[in-house]
């Protein structure tokens, strides 16, 4: 599910990219950052655009705030079905403790949360250029919009793109 909190924040600056991003947001699905980071090496700020140049799924769904509120609470229930939420609010060490022994003794477990972290931070890095397309300059303001977005991978970001303010219509 990583990859619509993603989309919500690439597709917007899509038309003006070297390579369209979708089939690298699709990839990034199974092959995480290795999929997405191709596009990424090539992609370039936009830091503004009008409604007219959104495609129709980026308007009509990834700027929809029923949408946003929606993968926010999908996302939010991936922490409460996997015991993950409930573990960290009673017994936080054991929960870190089970978990780093997860990483230490499983190569797959260690690549999926350095993957999850690249993703996540890839997203809050493309946060301050979302805000000023929808008109925020502050920098510092968006910056620590962006690192609180970390805070809770992946849930940071679908938080984020539900509570952003709309793109401004001219």
């Amino acid at each position: 599910l990583v990859g619509f909190p993603l989309a919500c924040l690439i597709m917007p600056g899509a038309k003006f990219q070297k390579f369209n991003p979708t089939p690298f947001l699709i990839g990034s699905a199974a092959a995480g950052y290795g999929s997405l980071g191709l596009m990424m090496t090539t992609r370039t700020p936009v830091p503004t655009v009008e409604i007219e140049d959104l495609g129709w799924f980026t308007k009509n769904v990834l700027e929809n705030k029923i949408f946003n509120w929606l993968l926010f609470a999908a996302l939010v229930n991936t922490y409460i079905l996997s015991g993950s939420g409930l573990g960290l609010l009673t017994d936080a060490g054991t929960t870190l403790s089970d978990f780093q022994e997860l990483i230490s003794g499983s190569a797959l477990g260690l690549v999926s949360t350095l993957d999850l972290a690249i993703l996540c931070l890839t997203g809050a890095s493309l946060v301050p250029e979302d805000l000023e397309r929808r008109g925020v300059t502050d920098r510092t303001k968006a910056s620590a919009i962006a690192a609180s977005t970390i805070l809770l991978p992946v849930v940071g970001l679908a938080l984020y793109a539900a509570l952003r303010p709309s793109l401004e219509q001219d």
